[in-house]
């Protein structure tokens, strides 16, 4: 571990200028940097969202907010621009506006409160106890000891909330079922799956981990890559350097030759089949790392 540790310090002594660079670089093409109007932040969220109309505005020296009705779902969400300080290892190095919005979790809340009857009503019969989600990835998160009950409440649900996905807005939101133990519901044993819309069908946890690799190697190698299979094996499989494996905190990663590892195989856009492997891997001079593959363009 102090191998690795000590190599991380080095790789961050080598970035460090850079990424001082650049953060000046953005303080100068913008100036000191300012706020954006109203109107600004009121076009961006009819371009990104839709039509709209402005409830309300508030204008401070570092922040600007637009409250906004959605015209397609009549519900108010909120846009604001506002100056954040950089800091880098305890200096600040000046600030930048960033623009935000509540738009998915203001949608979200709308839509479990006009389901909520129809909600109560099916976790009731499938037996299961049910809490709104994060507002970002989950939208709504179910909670039992039984396997089949699970599945079962988690499809009805999504087909309620689908009535309500109008141009597909909350596409990707997750309805995700977990075991009822408050302390444990975070591990694998306690995670049965989940439906994510827009489709109403039921996602087994092997499901989501293809379609999360899908996603990674839709990112990482080709946006087009089209999923074949999975197949168990292990590190030496894939002949891979273990020094180079990167240790992400909290997570399983391949240790000793014999460890096992799980190959995604995917078919890339011009008819080759390649993999992608459940860790993450060092570039040689270890100033980048992705999902290891044997991928070439």
């Amino acid at each position: 571990m102090k191998k690795r540790e000590n190599r991380q310090g080095g790789v961050r002594a080598r970035l460090l200028p850079g990424i001082i660079l650049i953060c000046f670089a953005a303080l100068l093409l913008g100036g000191c940097g300012k706020v954006r109007s109203p109107k600004s932040l009121a076009r961006q969220a009819k371009s990104t969202y839709g039509p709209c109309t402005v409830v309300s505005t508030t204008q401070i020296d570092k922040i600007t907010k637009v409250v906004l009705r959605d015209k397609l779902q009549d519900f108010e969400y909120s846009i604001w621009s506002q100056m954040s300080e950089i800091w880098i290892d305890g200096t600040s190095f000046g600030s930048l506006p960033g623009t935000h919005d509540d738009f998915k979790s203001s949608l979200q809340q709308k839509v479990l409160q006009d389901l909520t009857a129809e909600i109560d009503q099916a976790c009731k019969d499938a037996g299961v106890d049910y809490e709104a989600g994060d507002g970002t990835y989950n939208i709504l998160i179910i909670r039992t000891d039984d396997a089949a009950a699970a599945e079962k409440a988690a499809c009805k649900c999504a087909e309620l909330i689908q009535t309500e996905n109008k141009k597909n807005r909350m596409d990707g939101l997750t309805i995700t079922a977990y075991g009822k133990d408050a302390e444990e519901w975070f591990h694998s044993n306690y995670h049965y799956g989940s439906v994510r819309l827009p489709a109403t069908s039921w996602r087994t946890v092997a499901d989501e981990q293809v379609d999360y690799y899908t996603e990674m190697a839709q990112q990482q190698t080709d946006p087009k890559a089209v999923y074949v299979r999975s197949q168990a094996g292990t590190f030496r499989d894939t002949g891979a350097d273990l020094d180079r494996v990167v240790h992400v905190l909290g997570s399983t990663y391949p240790e000793k030759s014999d460890d096992p590892v799980m190959f995604y195989y995917f078919q890339s856009s011009k008819g080759k089949e390649y993999y992608l492997c459940d860790f993450n891997y060092y570039e040689k001079d270890s100033s980048r790392y992705a999902w290891y593959t044997n991928y070439t363009p």
